[in-house]
């Protein structure tokens, strides 16, 4: 069953990415790197190129950017953050649409989390100076935002 959520999401993000190709829509998203003891937690997503990357994802209409980051760590990880840290934005002209990513940090007590297994595939603690070499390009943007930070 899991194979077929799997296979939905592919489908799905295939589809999107064919309405964005055609449409080219302004979008906004979010990113949070969440810590705990200075590793930061990174998953793969179910679709896409299966890099690692932070949770985040879409917001919707009308929703703030921290409130976004908020809800999606919940979805993504499982982990219920109290509030996040905004440390800038970056724009993402990838996948054919024009995106604004908000950025924020957030830190946690505990390591336990609980990933969707419905839309993330793995996940892991890393050392920022030790990531995996396969990241998305959104990860090198995080980066250099908190290097100016």
């Amino acid at each position: 069953m899991r194979r077929f959520v799997h296979l939905g999401f592919k489908v799905a993000a295939r589809v999107r990415r064919l309405y964005w190709f055609v449409f080219r829509p302004h979008t906004s998203g979010v990113k949070c790197v969440v810590q705990h003891e200075g590793r930061w937690l990174m998953i793969r997503n179910s679709y896409g190129s299966g890099v690692w990357t932070l949770p985040g994802g879409a917001m919707h209409r009308g929703e703030q950017p921290a409130v976004a980051a908020i809800r999606e760590v919940g979805e993504e990880v499982g982990i219920t953050l109290g509030s996040v840290e905004p440390i800038g934005s970056y724009l993402n002209n990838r996948e054919y649409k024009k995106d604004t990513v908000y950025c924020f940090v957030a830190n946690v007590l505990h390591p336990d989390h609980k990933i969707d297994m419905r839309e993330v595939i793995e996940s892991a603690w890393f050392d920022p100076a030790a990531l995996p070499e396969r990241c998305g390009q959104g990860v090198a943007e995080i980066k250099r935002l908190l290097a100016t930070a």
